[in-house]
């Protein structure tokens, strides 16, 4: 697209204003990223590093447009803003700045590894402060959506309390799941990368202004990571996901204005004003359900995909899975070297190692004629240092084998850089040439 064209594409309410810009100096190191922060493709030659404007992040040429901003000295000049960031806050005036109620509650604006943030505590707080940075959904959205036949939910509703909407279900074997989800220790953690790339998969997929990766503890749904999204929690009694997981199969609401069970949440009839929600359940290995990965828009829909969403919750899954291993991996001691014996004492030992049986169900076995009381080891012991031995030994194979993969990869590489840079020269050559006939012409 040329720059008269992009300029036409963008209205006088989408100039950018300097405060809604990041500064230079908080713009994510281009060094600790190794691939597009929107499309996860890794950076190449050809797939060059570019900075997002808008949120810092290193993103590729592909997933960034220009979009108009007014600077100062400068004027009116384009910037590369990434494809999440316009996708998240297109639609709003000042979408760095979150809304005016939030900021005049204590409730969901922080979040810390040590204490929890405070509960909210009743429904209008979600009716009030509840807010999305982003607009409806925009274009056709034929081409990212097919039928979906959603089953009819097989769980009762409970109205019996002082709110119009149902009670959140409880999950069967409620308190198993708890335990399972508490087993994880990921609650009130700090934001991670691939929580983050899995939100904005989901939200480009199923072309969708806010997407999370929630999950559900006793009184409240936490975000692990969202799009779209000022608060890190709501509580339960809104949650539309307390219904996701009563099922392992994906729960969609085409339009939650028909669907009895959220018809009436201050979700839907507040300002976040949801229409559409599409979730898939993050299943542990277990069968609890900890949470989902789900979509929202502001807008009804008449089908939906949700292979993607599925994909992802069971990439969310495997993510929890290593996290949780890399936490609890027992942190190996080296073993303690036996003191060396004099030649009288080994020899005093190798006799009596050879007149004793087998020990069959000891590691180690006494010597009571050796005087200083040092413990010897058994056949049993023998076989388990050769045993070491040979795995060791498999180890450092491998890992040559590897190296050696390694240097011929980093060769390979080595030599189409050369090439490139032959071509390169060739190039320059060529120009220089050029230049100099124009010049003689002249």
């Amino acid at each position: 697209m040329s720059s008269r064209a992009m300029k036409a594409s963008i209205g006088s309410n989408d100039v950018l204003t300097i405060d809604q810009l990041v500064h230079q100096d908080d713009w994510v190191c281009d060094s600790e990223r190794y691939r597009c922060h929107v499309c996860t493709r890794n950076f190449s030659a050809f797939r060059r590093k570019h900075h997002c404007r808008k949120c810092g992040e290193v993103v590729c040429g592909n997933c960034t447009l220009k979009k108009e901003a007014e600077l100062p000295v400068i004027g009116r000049s384009l910037v590369r803003v990434c494809m999440s960031c316009i996708l998240s806050h297109a639609n709003q005036p000042n979408p760095q700045a979150p809304p005016a109620a939030a900021k005049s509650t204590k409730s969901t604006t922080a979040t810390t590894t040590n204490s929890s943030p405070p509960r909210p505590q009743n429904d209008q707080w979600v009716a009030n402060h509840l807010h999305s940075p982003t607009g409806n959904s925009e274009g056709d959205l034929t081409p990212f959506t097919k039928e979906f036949h959603q089953p009819n939910f097989d769980y009762p509703l409970d109205f019996n309390w002082d709110h119009p909407w149902p009670k959140p279900p409880v999950a069967p074997a409620e308190k198993e799941r708890l335990e399972i989800l508490k087993s994880f220790d990921i609650m009130d953690t700090p934001s991670e990368d691939v929580f983050d790339i899995i939100c904005d998969l989901a939200s480009n997929a199923l072309k969708s202004p806010i997407a999370a990766v929630s999950l559900l503890d006793e009184d409240r749904e936490w975000f692990k990571a969202s799009v779209g999204l000022a608060q890190n929690e709501v509580p339960r009694s809104v949650s539309f996901c307390a219904h996701a997981i009563m099922s392992k199969e994906p729960m969609v609401i085409m339009d939650t204005l028909l669907d009895k069970r959220f018809q009436k949440n201050p979700l839907v009839t507040g300002a976040a004003k949801i229409r559409f929600y599409a979730g898939a359940p993050i299943v542990a290995p277990t069968g609890h359900i900890l949470g989902t990965v789900f979509v929202f828009d502001t807008q009804p829909r008449n089908s939906c995909d949700v292979a993607t969403l599925e994909k992802l919750s069971n990439v969310a899954m495997k993510n929890l899975e290593d996290r949780k291993n890399a936490l609890t991996a027992p942190v190996e001691t080296p073993r303690p070297v036996a003191p060396s014996r004099p030649p009288e004492e080994s020899a005093v030992v190798s006799q009596q190692l050879v007149s004793q049986p087998p020990a069959t169900s000891q590691d180690l076995v006494p010597q009571n004629n050796v005087g200083d009381g040092q413990l010897t080891a058994g056949p049993k012991m023998e076989t388990m240092l050769m045993d070491l031995l040979c795995r060791t030994t498999e180890t450092q194979q491998q890992l040559a084998t590897q190296q050696g993969a390694m240097f011929q990869t980093l060769g390979q590489h080595s030599s189409d850089i050369d090439k490139l840079s032959a071509a390169m020269a060739r190039m320059e050559a060529k120009l220089d040439a050029l230049a100099e006939d124009e010049g003689l012409e002249s």
